[in-house]
């Protein structure tokens, strides 16, 4: 079987690229296209570093991100999970999406999440825990919270998601946030300068098929 290391920490091969492009063309047929020399091409593609690092001291990527096409109205994406999505270490830390709504449809693998939603009046609910394989639809409205616990098969675990109509700001940022577990709040994404460049620099630091900006 075709292996193709893309870039250092992701691997591909044809039996991910089929379970993509078939998911793709069942839940998103108008962008269905989607050929091994696009796939495999290095700058389609990023890694998202999570808050850990490894032995040596080089960023830890929790998933792989495909972009398929993105437009205010329509998201597609392919993405290839590694590790739970924890954005603040062992800290449980579940976030809204800046999007109307976001469907995860698993092409491979499996991953759990847990899920909390505000009904009409506001009142927060906790859904528990939810398994995503491939069949099943993950579906996340703006006003819901999610956080990925747990990964079943890690870099072969494969997510084709498809988004609706994207939600911002005037400075066209995405609109986004996280749930304080505490006192039930919604926090809205902090801008900190210090931080966002910290993100910024770990992200180019595994992704050297992008020249850093």
């Amino acid at each position: 079987m075709r292996i193709v290391e893309v870039i250092p920490g992701l691997n591909l091969d044809e039996e991910i690229f089929g379970a993509a492009a078939d998911c793709l063309a069942a839940h998103a047929p108008a962008h269905c296209a989607l050929t091994w020399e696009a796939f495999a091409d290095p700058a389609r593609w990023w890694l998202v570093p999570s808050p850990d690092d490894d032995e040596t001291g080089i960023p830890l990527a929790y998933k792989a991100e495909f972009v398929v096409v993105q437009t205010v109205d329509l998201t597609n994406k392919i993405n290839i999970w590694y590790r739970p999505d924890l954005r603040a270490g062992e800290i449980s830390k579940p976030h809204t999406h800046p999007w109307i709504v976001m469907e995860a449809h698993p092409a491979m693998g499996g991953y759990e999440d847990e899920h909390w939603n505000r009904t009409a009046t506001g009142l927060l609910v906790q859904k528990g825990s939810q398994l995503n394989v491939p069949g099943s639809v993950n579906r996340i409205f703006d006003r819901d919270y999610h956080e990925v616990t747990y990964v079943a098969a890690p870099g072969r675990t494969v997510s084709v998601i498809v988004c609706g109509r994207w939600l911002h700001d005037e400075d066209s940022k995405g609109l986004w946030g996280h749930l304080d577990l505490d006192t039930g709040c919604h926090v809205p994404v902090q801008r900190d300068p210090v931080e966002q460049e910290r993100f910024r620099v770990r992200m180019y630091r595994i992704n050297p098929q992008h020249a850093a900006v």
